[in-house]
């Protein structure tokens, strides 16, 4: 039985499909062999214990201020008396003065 050029195109064509499944799958199996691998690695293998406090360095107890964004706090701050309103106003200042009067 003799088979047409249209059966060994689609015959060609399974054949290479299947090669690029077969290839991809491998692939996905690498990666996962690899990735399993990095963390059995780094389960078995802490980090080094590095100490990042400075036994003599002191807190920073305002990081705004020794930025500059913020004056610090031992610094005299001028006091600013509560806001009164002006005794000498005789009429609402919130008003628009053009509204008709309720």
């Amino acid at each position: 039985m003799a088979e047409t050029p249209r059966q060994q195109e689609g015959l060609q064509r399974v054949q290479i499909g299947l090669t690029g499944l077969a290839g991809v799958v491998l692939l996905v199996g690498l990666a996962n062999i690899v990735i399993d691998k990095a963390r059995v690695d780094d389960a078995v293998t802490p980090p080094p214990a590095v100490s990042t406090v400075d036994v003599n360095a002191v807190a920073p107890k305002e990081p705004l201020a020794e930025l500059g964004v913020q004056p610090a706090p031992d610094q005299a701050q001028p006091v600013v008396p509560d806001l009164q309103p002006d005794p000498y106003i005789r009429k609402p200042m919130d008003r628009d003065p053009q509204a008709p009067a309720r």
